[in-house]
């Protein structure tokens, strides 16, 4: 098996796509992760991952960042494409808009960062959690957006 045959296997688990947005003196940075889980109700705990080659991976490993982890409805795939790319820093304006357009959202602290082969495993402790519509949710399958 060589890694273009696990990466066209692994495309054909369906996932959801979020946005994880750091914010530090009123500076946010965001980025669209699929690698999305829950871990634990009690603690509340969450993870995603990262590459170590990241171009924004110094945003999202830091203790005194805060972190929000947002389910993006099926509306907001120029939202995910955009923090897929190297334009992905804004204002407070512009995030309340992804906010407002969502499922819903998690605020969160970093728990703890594990090494994992190419990336890390980021784990977050879950500090509120809010539910914002019922829309249909933005998801991933076969190197496509699907609703």
């Amino acid at each position: 098996m060589n890694s273009l045959q696990l990466r066209n296997c692994l495309a054909l688990f369906t996932t959801g796509i979020t946005s994880i947005v750091s914010e530090n003196n009123s500076k946010f940075t965001g980025i669209t992760v699929n690698s999305f889980s829950s871990v634990s109700l009690n603690p509340a705990l969450v993870m995603w991952c990262i590459d170590k080659k990241s171009s924004s991976l110094k945003f999202f490993v830091r203790k005194k960042y805060k972190y929000t982890i947002i389910f993006l409805s099926n509306k907001q795939k120029n939202i995910s494409n955009q923090l897929a790319s190297a334009n992905n820093q804004f204002d407070k304006k512009f995030y309340n808009s992804i906010i407002s357009n969502s499922l819903g959202y998690l605020t969160c602290s970093l728990h703890k960062k594990i090494s994992a082969g190419d990336h890390y495993l980021v784990l977050h402790k879950v500090l509120k959690c809010k539910i914002l519509s019922k829309k249909k949710p933005l998801v991933f399958f076969n190197r496509k957006y699907n609703s």
